[in-house]
């Protein structure tokens, strides 16, 4: 299997920066060349197979074939390119020309259905790939045509003994970072026998046992983006102050990903370790975060309310931590989420009055009460455990004559046992 680590990539040098910064330019370039090439010829390909379709040469002449577009026809296109175009030939011949596999792959992708690939810009972040032969000694990494570069990263390597088979390198808003990819052997991570359920909030996650891990507080970053898309609105496009507001705006944006990420790492890690089994809801994140603005005709009710639910939900990042847990963890399963909030874990009954609040959970049955998120946590985790025992379909609302026996499973299940 591959496990992924991203460094502070240090050029040292000017020289050196400015060498990363032409190899990167290169590809670019060859990919806005190829891609301008391709498209024309493909357009061709289309009109020219629409106007036989429409006349009779198409009985007469056989139809021109689609443009070469695989790695092995756009690397022998590259490779006379190269041969005719001398500052080229200054640079690695391997990492420009693997640009154009991920072309290949793009175009493959808009076949099957998606978009077109897009041409890149000039100011956006510039990147190239070491798509084989990947040399790093002493915390340096060898790049063709450029030298040994200083590798930095909080915490070490953990897999400074596995084979690199890729690195990319990639410039963020003027700081270069490398992620390597390791070749990291198989094994199997021992289960501890304890299994426990999670429950996503907007804000926090809660956990059957009774943990709550709460979302960094970011609302003066989230101030301070706000105020830099203002200034951006009101700056001409162009303008030097506009592209000052962005480089802010964008530092922004990445240090609230950057706080966002590290507290997704530090969660699921102290999950995995505590626990051989984590049960979470199969979110679907994107229809849950639709905006509700409605049609012209049928406008929507609540659209502010909503957008702020949306914003909440998407800062959270639920499906980042679900990544994070599927590597980290022994295993992981995935219930269907449904009534988990509004069902009583000690006797079984749902209904929505039974959550009064956010947070406050009251049964309108049995009289059950507690916190509202680790009720719901409770409800995953035997979901998890009924999924686990029979390994079919399965739903949260089960047969009346059930509901006498599930609390003892419920019990059961919340000792880790």
């Amino acid at each position: 299997m591959h496990r992924n680590i991203t460094y502070r990539l240090i050029p040292g040098t000017r020289a050196k920066a400015q060498k990363l910064s032409q190899i990167a330019g290169a590809c670019r370039w060859v990919w806005n060349y190829f891609l301008g090439e391709n498209k024309r010829r493909y357009r061709e390909h289309v009109e020219t197979e629409r106007f036989c379709e429409d006349t009779l040469l198409g009985l007469m002449f056989e139809q021109p074939a689609k443009p070469p577009l695989t790695f092995f026809e756009l690397g022998k296109q590259f490779t006379i390119l190269r041969s005719q175009t001398g500052w080229l030939q200054e640079l690695p011949f391997t990492v420009v020309r693997y640009t154009l596999k991920r072309q290949a792959d793009a175009w493959q992708r808009a076949f099957a259905g998606g978009g077109f690939p897009k041409f890149k810009a000039r100011d956006g972040n510039d990147s190239f790939t070491l798509p084989q032969d990947v040399r790093i000694r002493g915390g340096k990494l060898w790049i063709p045509r450029v030298g040994w570069l200083v590798l930095r990263r909080r915490g070490g390597n953990p897999y400074g003994g596995c084979k690199p088979v890729q690195a990319v390198v990639k410039r963020v808003l003027g700081r270069w970072y490398c992620t390597v990819c390791y070749a990291v052997p198989h094994s199997t991570q021992a289960h501890n026998g304890i299994v426990v359920g999670v429950d996503r909030n907007c804000g926090h996650v809660a956990v059957s046992d009774g943990r709550i891990f709460a979302h960094p507080d970011i609302q003066r970053l989230e101030a301070r983006k706000r105020r830099y898309e203002r200034m951006m609105c009101r700056r001409e496009k162009g303008s030097k102050r506009r592209a000052v507001a962005r480089y802010r705006l964008a530092k922004t944006h990445r240090k609230i990903a950057t706080i966002r990420a590290n507290w997704q790492h530090h969660v699921s890690c102290e999950l995995a370790d505590t626990a051989g089994t984590v049960v979470v809801e199969a979110l679907r994140t994107k229809n849950m975060t639709l905006s509700a603005k409605g049609t012209a005709d049928k406008p929507g009710v609540g659209v502010a309310r909503k957008a702020a639910l949306n914003r909440a939900i998407l800062a959270t990042g639920w499906a980042g931590l679900h990544a994070k847990l599927s590597y980290k963890a022994a295993e992981v399963i995935e219930v269907a989420p449904a009534y988990t909030s509004q069902r009583c874990n000690a006797c079984g009954h749902t209904e929505a009055a039974n959550r009064r609040s956010q947070s406050e959970f009251h049964c309108v049955v049995c009289g059950h009460a507690g916190n509202a998120d680790i009720n719901a946590a409770l409800n995953v985790l035997a979901l998890g455990t009924e999924a686990a025992g029979r390994r079919g379909a399965f739903s949260l609302e089960t047969p009346k004559n059930r509901q006498e026996t599930y609390p003892q499973g419920l019990a059961y299940a919340g000792l880790g046992m």
